[in-house]
């Protein structure tokens, strides 16, 4: 299950958007994303990430915030079968 974005503070996970959001069938939502990508699919689930990912930053340098994150545009995650010989 490929996670887009997760959040973690002393050491424990606290919040995360993966296939359980991104692939969803229900109606509801709350993960870290706020239903930005409920039912979005992976494709649109990471071009909507990634442009949460950016507004995030710009907000908090815009506000003073030092951030120590950095996004990759071109991340992607190959299958594990994909691996498999």
């Amino acid at each position: 299950m490929t996670t887009l974005i997760a959040y973690h503070s002393s050491g424990r996970d606290q919040g995360r958007c993966d296939a359980k959001c991104y692939e969803a069938q229900h109606p509801s939502c709350d993960c870290i994303c706020g239903g930005r990508n409920h039912g979005a699919g992976l494709d649109q689930a990471l071009e909507n990430t990634r442009e949460l990912g950016e507004s995030w930053i710009e907000h908090a340098k815009a506000s003073g915030q030092v951030i120590g994150a950095e996004l990759s545009l071109t991340a992607k995650q190959e299958p594990l079968s994909a691996w498999r010989r």
